[in-house]
């Protein structure tokens, strides 16, 4: 049997399969990416499902112990004629389907088997990155520092023009990224100017960049699946006592945080170590969302750095730290690493520079 597969049927009570349908799930289990697609897995079988589309990719790329089959028709008809008659329970993922789907799955299914809807079972596997998954986030961030330094310098090149806008700086980054070696963007980049900073996920617009603005960029990009997440806010010519301060209440707020977390914590501790450094200056009700986040095959995904995370952080997870303070019809700061969670602190394999930058 599978590795990937064995490790989840531990967590699961006897007589019990799994079915996956989230793709970041299927690729975790079976490795193989695809926009359809369904894995089943039990004692007596492991099976990836998908459409012509990706049979033969499947076929011989899968990893060892599944096998691949044809999907010829609905995924509640596949799974009526396919379940053996020894699974009681069927668990899956509740917080992915959609209820037509559920509602479909559930008429096949309910009048012989229990259904659970569960997919902490399998984020909570994913947590824990091996060191596989790890290099290829590493590489991932790799591509966005190099972004980082490109950008810079095409800020400080372009912005006294006067037509630089935040969506040509969003297009650079994605383009620079993908020159360093990125798939694609992990997620839509984000660049704020000035007032704009205020809005923590910003979308880029035709605001021009003027003298005096801080610019927070966060972006990410993605390597072999996996997923990388970095923020960084600059100045524009010059920045001002007052910008200036905000800055170095966030980078203070970060490098607490960084030097104090490590396994074993809970994410509402970790979250602390930041948030008590940005109240204490007087600025709590501007961070008004939590530390960090795990990063991996999604870009948001278990555990958190949250004020409402008890669970205990596990050494190897990834996770973002990046405090932020927004104030609202004036400016933003966030600064975002990478770090890899250990037993006695943790490894930043975020490499851009943290001190305040003007262009």
């Amino acid at each position: 049997m599978n590795e990937f597969a064995q490790k989840l049927l531990s967590k699961l009570p006897e007589n019990a399969a799994y079915v996956s349908f989230r793709p970041e799930n299927r690729r975790y289990l079976t490795g193989i990416t695809s926009s359809n697609g369904m894995v089943l897995i039990c004692e007596e079988k492991q099976v990836f499902y998908t459409d012509f589309r990706y049979i033969t990719m499947a076929r011989k790329d899968i990893r060892p112990g599944y096998s691949v089959e044809l999907l010829e028709k609905s995924f509640s008809a596949t799974l009526s004629e396919e379940l053996p008659n020894s699974v009681k329970t069927v668990y899956f993922e509740d917080e992915f389907l959609t209820y037509k789907e559920f509602r479909t799955i559930a008429d096949a299914l309910s009048d012989r088997f229990t259904l659970v809807g569960d997919e902490k079972v399998l984020s909570d596997l994913r947590m824990i990155k091996s060191e596989l998954e790890i290099e290829k986030i590493v590489t991932a961030q790799s591509f966005t520092d190099k972004a980082f330094a490109h950008i810079c310098d095409f800020i400080a090149s372009n912005w006294n023009k006067g037509d630089l806008t935040e969506q040509r700086v969003a297009t650079e980054i994605d383009y620079a990224m993908k020159c360093a070696g990125a798939s694609n963007p992990s997620f839509d980049t984000i660049v704020a100017a000035g007032e704009n900073g205020a809005k923590p996920h910003a979308v880029p617009s035709e605001r021009v960049i003027r003298a005096g603005d801080l610019i927070t960029m966060d972006f990410g990009s993605v390597y072999d699946g996996y997923c990388s997440d970095m923020t960084r806010t600059v100045a524009v010519g010059h920045a001002s006592d007052h910008q200036r301060e905000i800055y170095e209440i966030v980078l203070a707020a970060q490098q607490n945080a960084l030097q104090h977390l490590k396994a074993g914590m809970t994410g509402k501790e970790i979250d602390a170590l930041a948030r008590n450094v940005i109240v204490d200056r007087g600025y709590g009700d501007a961070f008004g969302h939590s530390l960090g986040h795990g990063v991996g095959l999604m870009i948001h995904e278990a555990p958190n750095f949250s004020s409402k995370y008890e669970g205990i952080i596990p050494a190897n997870s990834v996770m973002s730290v990046e405090p932020g303070i927004y104030l609202a019809d004036d400016c933003g700061v966030r600064i975002e690493d990478l770090v890899v969670v250990l037993e006695g602190g943790c490894r930043n394999i975020t490499a851009s520079p943290k001190e305040l930058i003007i262009l």
